[in-house]
């Protein structure tokens, strides 16, 4: 994975400085303690900066997707969220800067505090590998205001930040301005270039001694790279794309693949705890001879009450001792005896349906552990943790805005299908966007999405109705064996037994595919 270098930044920084001076900041959001989304509206148009400063992938970008790859918001904002909000909210952009040779950014703010007082503030958005790093100063007195995360003195000998202290700048680095440099100087440095001169790491350094011939174009080549983007447009593989969208569409993935698989471990975790304590009640087992034992005393006592005397303790019958209340009549004992078993008969129901329901529960959870394990976007593992919360940690539902649900529409030879991805869109898909005439598929006996194919007044032929087999088992377990069943019927003989969990159906008049 290639970092977010000083010169990439620099020519970021350049690219939308104009943007940047003369921006009011309309609202401010920390998707999490690593992310701050700043809204800015000038020059007529409203945009996201976007700061990530996770020491795996440190950057700045504006957000160019409206569907972007960040995670939820949460209701409780960070305490720094809550500063910036205070200090920088309505404030105005007078002045941003980035400070040579470093990948930090500054952002100079005047807002009136609550008093009506005009301060001076800025905010230093530092992203330098682990040590990045968001802080906001007062500019008159140099005091921290606030910090994305405090580093103490346990932490660093060489720079505390937190709040109420004074800010200073990173350490600077021992290093050589390669625009300042004589060729001279260059040669006795250029076995080390990306440790002993500032703009350069060392893949970029590779990048550019591949370019050249022999150290006088090397030396010619570092100087052009200062001040012409082509060279680290090229680099990063994107010559014709400005650099907002370079960072934007590198980073993104990454962060949205990290994002995905850190939520999955997160969900798997919750469904596997959940399905093992279901496990646990399949695995109980009744003692039935002891139940069935109950029974069988009972009738011998009636069947040999003329053998037995009141104030008797125990009698054999059948090669069988039973015990005897002496202070019961014997018809009285044989009573005792049916009502432990009537006791044992109710518990053993009991103990059924409560195997019965999680047999149910864990189907429901593998389903759902199939959806989070199929699950390619950040919207559909949101849409699942949702399910969770709802009907299985039985959370509070909370209010929200209503979001449109969707679903991946398919095009094959004039025919559409629509194929639900987990439970919320698989319930919407049967509820919202089938008629009762058009073809439901689903896996037999197994999780699978599920898939609707639309009728439109012609007739689904058989190569039709194996394509949309095939798309189901590659959207189920079965995707890598060698056979598997597919069922199919109409829309209208599908039901929703009431009190179900989404995405649960009943069918009828279904046939099959084995593919």
């Amino acid at each position: 994975m290639q970092n977010l270098d000083s010169l990439t930044l620099k020519f970021f920084f350049e690219e939308n400085a104009n943007f940047f001076i003369g921006g009011v900041i309309q609202k401010i959001q920390m998707p999490s303690r690593k992310e701050i989304i700043f809204y800015i509206r000038n020059l007529g148009e409203n945009r996201k900066l976007y700061i990530n400063i996770d020491p795996k992938y440190p950057h700045i970008c504006f957000i160019e997707d409206k569907n972007d790859y960040l995670v939820k918001i949460p209701n409780k904002p960070p305490m720094f969220c809550m500063q910036l909000r205070k200090h920088l909210e309505g404030a105005k952009i007078i002045d941003a800067q980035i400070v040579p040779y470093e990948r930090i950014i500054e952002f100079h703010f005047n807002v009136y505090d609550e008093f009506g007082i005009l301060a001076s503030s800025i905010l230093a958005v530092e992203l330098m590998g682990k040590y990045s790093n968001i802080i906001l100063y007062n500019k008159k007195t140099g005091l921290i205001i606030g910090s994305c995360h405090n580093v103490s003195s346990d932490k660093s000998s060489v720079r505390e930040i937190y709040g109420g202290i004074k800010y200073i700048m990173p350490p600077k680095q021992n290093k050589l301005d390669i625009l300042k440099t004589s060729y001279s100087t260059f040669l006795e440095n250029k076995n080390d270039i990306n440790k002993n001169f500032y703009y350069f790491t060392k893949p970029f350094v590779e990048f550019l001694t591949n370019k050249t011939k022999n150290d006088v174009e090397l030396f010619e080549i570092l100087q052009n790279a200062v001040f012409s983007p082509n060279l680290i447009k090229e680099f990063w593989g994107h010559k014709e794309e400005n650099f907002n969208s370079i960072i934007y569409n590198y980073y993104s993935k990454i962060v949205t693949n990290d994002i995905i698989e850190n939520k999955k471990l997160e969900l798997t975790k919750i469904l596997n705890s959940k399905i093992k304590k279901e496990n646990k009640i399949l695995e109980e087992k009744i003692n039935d001879e002891k139940f069935e034992r109950y029974k069988k005393t009972g009738d011998l006592i009636l069947q040999y009450i003329y053998l037995i005397k009141e104030g008797d303790t125990k009698i054999a019958l059948e090669n069988l001792e039973i015990e005897l209340d002496p202070k019961l009549k014997p018809s009285e004992n044989a009573q005792k005896y049916y009502k432990l078993y009537s006791k044992l008969k109710s518990a053993k129901m009991v103990y059924e349906k409560r195997k019965e329901d999680a047999k149910n529960k864990k189907e429901y959870l593998e389903n759902i552990l199939f959806t989070v394990e199929n699950a390619d976007k950040i919207v559909e593992l949101n849409e699942i943790e949702d399910e969770i919360d709802e009907f299985i940690l039985l959370k509070p539902k909370k209010e929200k805005k209503k979001e449109k649900i969707q679903v991946q529409s398919i095009e094959y030879k004039g025919y559409k299908m629509l194929l639900g991805k987990n439970n919320k869109q698989n319930d919407y898909l049967i509820r919202k966007l089938s008629n009762p005439e058009d073809i439901w598929l689903h896996a037999y006996n197994s999780p699978s999405s599920h898939l609707i194919i639309k009728q439109d007044e012609k007739e689904i032929t058989n190569e039709i109705l194996l394509y949309a087999a095939k798309i189901v088992k590659e959207n189920s377990p079965m995707k890598n064996s060698n056979k598997a069943s597919i069922i199919y019927t109409k829309r209208k003989f599908l039901k929703r037994p009431p009190n179900t969990p989404n995405g649960y159906v009943t069918y009828r008049e279904e046939k099959e595919i084995v593919i």
